[in-house]
């Protein structure tokens, strides 16, 4: 088009000197036209606002969810035509609207045209399923539209607005192969245990009281050394560590449906231990989406505590950052002896039992949910479940 305008221009006046009225008439309503095109084209995307609404944020696999798309012309110049290339996640599914692939395997393209008057609003709704535990995003989303001719064509884009949280599935235990009742061994004491968690008031400090146990401000301010006094319970603290790894060693890669079967385990487990009363928290040797942290949630008998560790695990990527020993390493200082540590796990190498042999030396209550090809071999004192991946 850069061409058009300027042979139009020498048209125009040889016309005139010609004195071709007919020419010049002709080539005056082309300049006006290409004109009027060209502003066209530069305000048709001006003020049209596109939005994106989720009937729910929060799903699981499986789930329907209806995603609501409004198109606004916040303008009196109409647009003619519009067209739209929104950018869908692939582990959502559109059920009733017109998919194309988009070249990635990460995402499809919901393409739509229509035409807006001034002022005027469109919306549209589709109805998704989702598919698969993860956080997706919609968008962004290309736009085309121009001048009524067809002569220039203009672009923007609309950024993402909108993210769906999917959940992981949740089984039921007997799926699992786990005991319905008290899946994990966890019988209640008939005498009251310790609560880690809420500290009712200092005493004077025993030979046999563990040294994390010190009150170390009051032994301060007292000048003897002083222990903390916890309030009595019959829950159990319960911390689930989830190794993310598949194989032995790295370079072996990764399987993805077993790290899915591995994170569905862990929140089938939390689910059925808050349900019981027990402060559960979550530890994984992965990090989230959009984070560079391993996940380290303290137990807790909160009422958000279990919408914590299911949106946690939904966020979670399928690497591991650190071995699983190193993990149990770093936890073992936060936790009391008493309390239940339990590993999800595929991998049952030599360190990997090594590491839990030594957790139940130190006083912990062991309990590895195994969930490779084979049954995991015993480790004395450690109870074992294994949890296949079902096909």
């Amino acid at each position: 088009m850069p061409v058009v305008i300027p042979a139009l221009l020498a048209i125009f006046v040889l016309a005139l000197l010609f004195r071709q009225a007919a020419l010049t008439l002709f080539t005056v309503m082309l300049l006006v036209s290409m004109g009027a095109a060209r502003l066209w084209q530069r305000w048709s995307l001006r003020r049209v606002t596109y939005r994106r609404e989720l009937s729910q944020t929060r799903a699981f696999p499986g789930d329907d969810v209806t995603l609501t798309i409004t198109l606004t012309n916040r303008k009196l110049l109409p647009l003619a035509q519009i067209q739209i290339f929104d950018t869908i996640p692939s582990g959502v599914q559109v059920l009733d609207g017109p998919v194309m692939f988009s070249g990635s395997r990460q995402s499809n393209l919901l393409r739509r045209s229509t035409g807006l008057r001034w002022y005027e609003r469109v919306i549209w709704r589709y109805r998704l399923r989702c598919e698969r535990r993860g956080t997706f995003r919609f968008g962004p989303a290309q736009a085309q539209s121009g001048d009524p001719f067809g002569i220039y064509r203009s672009e923007t884009t609309f950024a993402a607005d909108a993210t769906l949280l999917v959940y992981p599935r949740l089984r039921s235990l007997a799926e699992l192969g786990l005991p319905a009742r008290d899946p994990l061994g966890l019988v209640r004491a008939s005498a009251l245990l310790r609560d880690p968690l809420r500290v009712v008031g200092v005493r004077e400090y025993a030979p046999s009281d563990p040294l994390k146990d010190v009150h170390w401000a009051a032994t301060a301010r007292t000048g003897t050394l002083q222990t903390r006094v916890y309030e009595p319970t019959t829950a159990h603290v319960v911390a689930l560590v989830l190794d993310l790894d598949t194989f032995e060693f790295y370079f072996q890669g990764i399987d993805p449906d077993l790290v899915e079967h591995m994170i569905g385990v862990t929140a089938t487990l939390a689910h059925s231990s808050i349900t019981d009363g027990h402060a559960v928290g979550l530890y994984a040797n992965g990090a989230p989406v959009e984070a560079e942290h391993l996940v380290r949630l303290s137990p807790g008998r909160s009422p958000n505590q279990l919408a914590q560790i299911m949106e946690t695990l939904a966020r979670l990527t399928a690497y591991s950052v650190v071995p699983g020993t190193r993990l149990l390493r770093l936890i073992t200082p936060e936790l009391h002896p008493g309390a239940t540590i339990v590993l999800i796990g595929a991998v049952a190498s030599d360190s990997i039992r090594a590491a839990l042999l030594r957790l139940h030396e130190l006083g912990f209550r062991v309990v590895w949910v195994f969930c490779g090809a084979t049954a995991a071999p015993a480790v004395p004192g450690v109870n074992t479940y294994w949890v296949p991946m079902r096909q």
